[in-house]
């Protein structure tokens, strides 16, 4: 049984000594790949689905706002009873019955640009949500990467613990019979020592990564979550980029936060045609149909003789509002500059997010190449001191500083591999491509 299940069996058997554990059918385990990962976490991530409703409302909105273009009606009925005097031979009925109907038929062009306003920040909406998936994405994909690098780590530092016990045991045989001086045999148990430290250190590392994946999907904590290491064969075909201008035309046309700045940019515009039919006239027109009775006393004829018609059409116009309108015309227009100058410096900042992005995945994946030849070249650097340090021709501290040279490089590889996954995803999550290994 390898450190990390060790560990897991440990934390198991403490929380079942005080009384929390569950039955293990009780508790859902998942067998994850990245995109297993981002498909639970965009079908259960809360705040996401605070987007989605979000969604719906400004749809609602829009969908309203084109039924303004249609009439109103209303309809209206009532009896009314009247006394005056002291017999009840005063009192007096009456009653009242009619449908009106209005409609605007000009605005300034008002209800028009309302509509496309509003269908534009239902689109921008949308955006948003997708900018959220791509943030969520990213974040995901950090924490599955540092989930697999820690469980390389663990599995090439069972492999150096291993080493370290059996030096050590040999150490200590070599020791008793005076081959050795006690302080090589202390130094090989304090490495021992060292590298079951480091072994727990990356399982609880890999624990929290887990333990931070599951949040950002929304997955309950106790769940028991497994990760699929990917073919990391395909480095080298990872690394065949795109030229990197070709990178950022793509970016911009993909990455949200660009059409969310074009988005901006054209709400701005139809709130400034808004502000600008404050100043037209206002043409509706009206039409009612009604009758009344006064008592109830042939109230059939009296119903019929009173039936009343009537159509109009009303023009209101804006003569002097003591500038208010001109005010909010110009801070319309001072809105829509703005939004430009966000749109242009948006533009500037997408540029050198990806190229700096770009630039970053190069330079990991040499890194990478790098320590992968140094790592080839440690490894055997290392086994042919194990060989001397076996037939009394090494002293410990030569092997434990050559083993720790070989540690060293085997993180840095680590860390350069993943970091260049990790780089180069980013750049696929900017440019819109599929995420996946």
């Amino acid at each position: 049984m390898n450190l990390y299940k060790s560990l897991l069996l440990g934390v198991v058997i403490t929380f079942t000594s005080n009384g929390y554990s569950q039955e293990l059918d009780e508790t859902q385990t998942y067998n994850f790949t990245l995109e297993d990962c981002l498909q639970y976490a965009m079908g259960n991530s809360l705040q996401r689905q605070s987007l989605l409703l979000s969604e719906q409302s400004t749809e609602a909105q829009y969908q309203q706002s084109k039924k303004n273009k249609l009439p109103s009606v209303s309809a209206s009925a009532g009896e009314t009873m009247s006394h005056s005097g002291t017999n009840n031979s005063d009192i007096v009925y009456s009653g009242n019955v009619g449908v009106n109907a209005s409609m605007t038929l000009y605005q300034g062009g008002n209800i028009k640009n309302t509509i496309e306003q509003n269908r534009l920040q239902s689109e921008k909406q949308k955006v948003q949500t997708s900018q959220y998936d791509d943030n969520l994405t990213i974040q995901i994909l950090n924490q599955y990467l540092t989930a697999l690098s820690c469980k390389e780590r663990l599995n090439y530092q069972g492999g150096i613990m291993e080493s370290s016990r059996q030096q050590l045991a040999r150490g200590e045989k070599r020791f008793e019979v005076g081959a050795i001086i006690e302080s090589d045999y202390l130094l090989l148990k304090a490495q021992y020592e060292s590298d079951k430290a480091d072994s727990l250190n990356s399982a609880i590392s890999l624990e929290n990564a887990l333990l931070n994946l599951k949040q950002l999907m929304s997955m309950d904590p106790d769940a028991i979550l497994e990760i699929q290491a990917p073919d990391t064969s395909t480095i080298a075909e990872m690394a065949l980029l795109p030229n990197q201008s070709d990178v950022v035309v793509k970016a911009k046309e993909h990455m949200p936060d660009m059409i969310l700045a074009k988005s901006t940019v054209e709400i701005a515009n139809t709130t400034l045609e808004i502000a600008k039919s404050g100043r037209r006239p206002t043409v509706t027109a009206s039409a009612s149909v009604g009758t009344r009775h006064n008592d109830f006393e042939n109230m059939g004829d009296q119903l019929k003789n009173s039936f009343n018609q009537s159509l109009g059409v009303n023009v209101s116009i804006p003569i002097f509002d003591r500038g208010s309108n001109k005010l909010q015309v110009t801070r319309s227009k001072i809105q829509q500059q703005q939004a430009e100058l966000d749109l242009a410096q948006t533009e500037i900042d997408i540029s050198r997010t990806v190229v700096n992005q770009y630039r970053a995945t190069t330079l990991e994946y040499q890194r990478y190449l790098a320590y992968e030849t140094r790592k080839d070249a440690y490894s055997k650097s290392f086994g042919a001191y194990q060989k001397r340090f076996e037939v009394g021709s090494l002293v410990a501290v030569e092997l434990l500083q050559q083993q720790n040279n070989y540690i060293n490089v085997l993180n840095e590889y680590i860390n350069a591999k993943y970091s260049f996954i990790l780089n180069r995803k980013i750049l696929d999550v900017y440019t819109g491509e599929a995420m996946g290994f």
